[in-house]
C-alpha cells in the first residue's frame, strides 16, 4: 500500500515558503565602493541580487556625511541598474541643516525617494564640538517630510541603543520618529533572534504598530563580527561560539558552517514575526543569495 504523504510542517517560515507567495520580502544593504576594483565586485553584487530584492536596496553613508557624494552616485547608480527602489542613508551629526536637506535635495532630484534618517555617529577623526544642526533623529524625520513625499525609514535597537539610559527610553526616541513622519524601522543586526521577539512585544505594548524589519548579518568570517558584535552592545550567543570553534579547528567547515547559521538566524528571525529582513550583505552575494533561495526566492 503507497503511503499516505506526510503534510507540510507548521514552523513560521516552512509554512510561508509553501505557501503561494509567501516567500519573505528582501533588502540588501550596500555601502559606496572606494575603488574601480570595488565598484566592478558591487555591479557584480547587484546584478546577482537584484532578482530577489523585492524590497530593494539600501546605500549607506559614513560618519559625519563622510561619503555623502559617494552615497549620491551609488544609490543613483543602483537604482539604474537593479531597477529596484533604493533607500539611501542620510546621517545628521557633523553636518549642518542646510548640508543634510541640500543632500536629500540632491537624492529627491536624482529621483531617490527613500530615506534611512539617521543621527549618526561622530567621525572618528573629529574631535570638539559638532556643527549646529539636527540634534536628533526625530528632528530630521520631521524636516524631510516637511520637505517633500520621502518614504523615510528609521533605525531601532532590540538590545537598546548604547547612548540611551534604558531600553524603555529608547522605544520612546523610535516613537518620536515614526510619530514625525517615519514609516519603518530597520534594527541594528542582532545574533539573538529572541531579543528580536521581545523587542517587538515591547514595541507593541509603547503603541507601535509600524513594520519594525530586523537586520540580518550573514555569519561570515566569525572573528571580525564577533569583535563588531561586542562593539556595539550585541549579545553573542553561546551556541555561535560553539559552532564556529569547530571551523577553526576544519577550516574547511567554515562556509558550510556560515550557512547554516545564517539560515537559522533568518529561520528564528521570521518565527518571531519579522515582516521582511534587510541583510547586511557587505557587497558581497553568494551567501546571500543562497540564503535567497533558502527562503522561497526564484
Amino acid at each position: 500500500m503507497e503511503a499516505a504523504p506526510v503534510s507540510q510542517p507548521t514552523d513560521a517560515l516552512l509554512q510561508r515558503l509553501f505557501e503561494a507567495g509567501g516567500a519573505v520580502p528582501l533588502s540588501f544593504e550596500l555601502f559606496p565602493p572606494r575603488t574601480e576594483e570595488r565598484r566592478r565586485a558591487l555591479h557584480e553584487t547587484v546584478d546577482r541580487l537584484a532578482p530577489v530584492a523585492d524590497d530593494g536596496f539600501s546605500v549607506t553613508m559614513g560618519a559625519g556625511g563622510t561619503t555623502r557624494t559617494g552615497t549620491h552616485d551609488t544609490a543613483v547608480e543602483v537604482a539604474q541598474r537593479s531597477g529596484r527602489a533604493v533607500t539611501a542613508h542620510v546621517t545628521a551629526l557633523g553636518l549642518t541643516e542646510a548640508q543634510v536637506l541640500d543632500a536629500a535635495e540632491g537624492l529627491w532630484a536624482a529621483g531617490i525617494a527613500r530615506i534611512l534618517a539617521l543621527r549618526g555617529d561622530r567621525p572618528r577623526t573629529t574631535a570638539g564640538p559638532m556643527p549646529p544642526g539636527f540634534a536628533h533623529a526625530a528632528e530630521l524625520v520631521a524636516a524631510l517630510a516637511a520637505r517633500h513625499p520621502f518614504e523615510i525609514a528609521v533605525a531601532a535597537y532590540p538590545e537598546k541603543h548604547p547612548e540611551a539610559g534604558t531600553m524603555s527610553e529608547d522605544i520612546d526616541h523610535l516613537k518620536e520618529k515614526l510619530d514625525a513622519g517615519a514609516r519603518r524601522a530597520y534594527c541594528q543586526f542582532v545574533l539573538d533572534p529572541a531579543a528580536y521577539g521581545r523587542f517587538l512585544d515591547t514595541c507593541a505594548r509603547h503603541g507601535i504598530d509600524a513594520p519594525i524589519i530586523p537586520g540580518l548579518m550573514p555569519l561570515e568570517g566569525w572573528t571580525r563580527l564577533r569583535g563588531f558584535a561586542r562593539a556595539n552592545a550585541a549579545r553573542v550567543p553561546d551556541w555561535l561560539d560553539r559552532l564556529f570553534a569547530q571551523g577553526e579547528e576544519t577550516p574547511e567547515l567554515m562556509p558550510y558552517l556560515a550557512a547554516a547559521a545564517t539560515a537559522e538566524q533568518a529561520r528564528r528571525l521570521i518565527a518571531y514575526g519579522a515582516p521582511a529582513l534587510h541583510v547586511y550583505c557587505m557587497n558581497r552575494w553568494p551567501l546571500p543569495l543562497a540564503l535567497a533561495r533558502l527562503l522561497g526566492h526564484r
